[in-house]
């Protein structure tokens, strides 16, 4: 895909603006943007999670191909960068920002599950993916990104990312793809796993 073909819709450049001019250089990228974007629409009157909002790049992107009836959650860690998305998606009344720990929002989590889940934090890509799991709805779209090398990783990361991706694509209740293309994305269906009867 042409980076210069893809309209970047307006809550995600007002996002970017604020991300470069505070430097924050862990933002979506227009690829992975675009793929957001429809894989959201893929969701008429969807649950979304994202998880690690940011300052609000990518859930600009989502929001774009939400339809009227969708709703957005987003998580945020860092004080800051909360209330910067937050300022961001004042104007869009299906979004939702959330200062918190997401591992603690999950784990006490007891509303209806997602249809689509934007994991993009280290810890809930890597080590605490069964908190997700557990919140996805029959036929829900998890979808993280970051796994292919890059400039700001340490050596100790590079395992990690080796490690889930073999492990992603054994998840029993998953049907996974790797899509070895912008950063580095997997994108999987939720189907649990046919038990055999007693």
């Amino acid at each position: 895909m042409t980076e210069h073909l893809i309209e970047v819709p307006p809550l995600s450049a007002k996002a970017q603006a604020i991300a470069d001019k505070g430097r924050w250089g862990l933002s979506s990228d227009r690829q992975t943007g675009a793929l957001l974007r429809t894989l959201a629409a893929s969701k008429p009157g969807g649950r979304i999670l994202e998880i690690g909002a940011g300052v609000g790049v990518g859930s600009g992107w989502l929001l774009a191909g939400m339809d009227s009836a969708a709703r957005l959650t987003t998580l945020e860690l860092f004080p800051g960068l909360a209330k910067a998305c937050a300022s961001v998606l004042a104007a869009d009344g299906r979004a939702e920002v959330v200062h918190t720990d997401a591992v603690d929002w999950l784990t006490a989590y007891a509303g209806p599950p997602f249809d689509l889940v934007f994991v993009d934090t280290t810890i809930l890509k890597f080590e605490r993916r069964d908190l997700v799991f557990a919140h996805l709805a029959d036929g829900a779209l998890f979808v993280a990104d970051d796994l292919l090398p890059q400039e700001k990783w340490t050596e100790a990361h590079y395992p990690r990312v080796e490690r889930f991706r073999e492990e992603i694509m054994a998840e029993p209740d998953l049907v996974p793809t790797l899509v070895d293309w912008a950063s580095g994305l997997v994108i999987a269906s939720h189907r649990k796993s046919e038990r055999p009867g007693p």
